[in-house]
């Protein structure tokens, strides 16, 4: 399966949402549950003022702290400002410190002064990193989620729909079990069955009707519109491709894509696809050659890879990367999302139906998609809450792996998009034209037919 984005990355964000010192975390007992971690997104969301800056004094026996700043990046104010509300570890509140470059998330307080805005343990403030400060960029940019939406569609009468996953739970599908545990499918009048993967591709047991929605791939959809499947995008999971080809780097080091030459790769069963991505990655780094397809269906990759009957493989960051990284084994990994040269951005994975459920009942479509928006809403304000949901439906799940991939997603999700689930014309064009040139499509498919937001929630709805 595919996961990904940058180890790097990965590293840098655990550091921002897992915080500050060592020493200075152990002075807190913490609950029993672990103290709840919020994303910068979350953060910002539900700050008044977020500040970039420099504390220059500390005053009121370090609960009050002078900062001298930078930007606002929500809000707006004096170039200097004052924030109350820190305090010792003792206190389980944020720590201070002359010198400290930081974001200050901050609420009102009485006579118009700032108060430190605590999430959960040392939640008031991240160090001012480069990734830090485009997350929370990201999160003033982007809108609300269910774009102003206040109210949302449902069924006049209880109405039976089926659901078919991708692949084995996981936390691209927060949002379904949220919306599921929360009862926005019971309030739209929806009952949901959320049913597995199985040997049948989604997009055609979605044609089939046998299921009235699925989860896909842009790619996937693409490849089926051109053969002739009636399949459409009705959401866009996740907004940017967090995807690559990983292997174990002690085994296989790939620090370019012209590395991939002459490897074993673990295919999923989509081999046209699949060989036009690492193709087109081959080219792009000026080599030549290619790899050797091994079609390993829903096996797990990484006990392939250390066996060494593989030795690369797709995966989504969010999911396998995490894992492999909490399982402390080390990767090499190329991430598309650094090869838009090569490979142009897309979305995956996808919420789908078929063209004949939006000709005939339309409302079935909206009722459920304004449900699983609002489902996704909640798993970008809440992570921890959605995993809480996800492992109660799905016990057997490894809880630090669900807890650490839906943190990460939260700031994915939606992204620099307007609202969750968006999609744009020219993402759909840009990759049908690739896989064009690849020859992965003998012609192109309308993007018009391919993809629709008319089913996301709307504030004039």
């Amino acid at each position: 399966m595919k996961r990904s984005v940058l180890f790097v990355m990965a590293i840098c964000l655990a550091g921002l949402l897992f915080g500050l010192e060592a020493p200075r975390a152990q002075a807190c007992t913490p609950p029993p549950d672990g103290h709840p971690v919020y994303s910068i997104a979350h953060r910002v969301r539900q700050s008044d003022v977020v500040i970039e800056g420099t504390v220059t004094a500390v005053e009121q026996d370090g609960s009050t702290a002078v900062v001298e700043v930078a930007q606002y990046l929500k809000g707006e104010g004096e170039p200097t400002v004052k924030i109350g509300g820190f305090g010792s570890t003792a206190l389980c509140l944020t720590p201070v410190e002359v010198g400290q470059r930081a974001i200050f998330f901050a609420e009102s307080a009485e006579g118009g002064a700032l108060r430190a805005k605590h999430f959960g343990f040392a939640d008031a403030l991240v160090n001012a990193t480069p990734e830090a400060l485009a997350a929370a960029r990201a999160a003033v940019i982007a809108g609300d989620p269910l774009g102003g939406a206040t109210e949302f569609a449902r069924m006049p009468a209880p109405t039976d729909v089926t659901i078919m996953l991708d692949w084995t739970p996981n936390t691209n599908h927060l949002g379904l079990y949220v919306a599921q545990a929360k009862g926005y499918y019971a309030e739209a009048n929806l009952n949901v069955t959320i049913q597995p993967a199985g040997d049948v591709a989604v997009d055609q047991v979605v044609t089939s009707g046998a299921a009235q929605f699925g989860i896909s791939y842009q790619e996937g959809l693409t490849y089926s519109r051109a053969a002739g499947l009636p399949v459409v995008s009705i959401a866009a999971i996740i907004q940017h491709n967090t995807s690559g080809f990983v292997t174990l780097s002690a085994k296989k080091p790939l620090k370019r894509p012209a590395d991939l030459v002459g490897l074993r790769y673990g295919s999923y069963g989509s081999p046209i696809i699949e060989q036009a991505v690492l193709d087109a990655l081959i080219a792009c780094d000026g080599a030549s050659g290619s790899i050797q397809m091994q079609d390993i269906g829903f096996l797990e990759p990484f006990p392939l890879m250390e066996r060494d009957q593989i030795d690369v493989t797709w995966v989504f960051y969010a999911w396998d990367g995490i894992r492999a990284q909490q399982r402390g084994l080390a990767l090499d990994m190329l991430m598309l999302q650094d090869y838009p040269q090569c490979v142009p951005d897309y979305y995956t994975p996808i919420f789908i139906t078929s063209e004949r459920l939006i000709a005939e009942q339309p409302e079935v479509v909206r009722a459920f998609m304004h449900a699983t928006a609002r489902g996704y809403a909640d798993a970008i304000a809440n992570p921890s809450e959605a995993a809480r949901i996800l492992l109660q439906a799905h016990p057997d799940l490894d809880a630090d792996l669900v807890r650490a991939s839906a943190i990460w997603l939260a700031e994915q999700f939606q992204a620099e998009a307007p609202q969750w689930g968006v999609q744009r014309a020219e993402i759909w064009d840009g990759f049908t034209d690739f896989m064009l040139k690849a020859g992965a499509l003998e012609a192109p498919i309308r993007s018009a037919d391919a993809f629709t937001n008319d089913f996301l929630p709307r504030a004039d709805q």
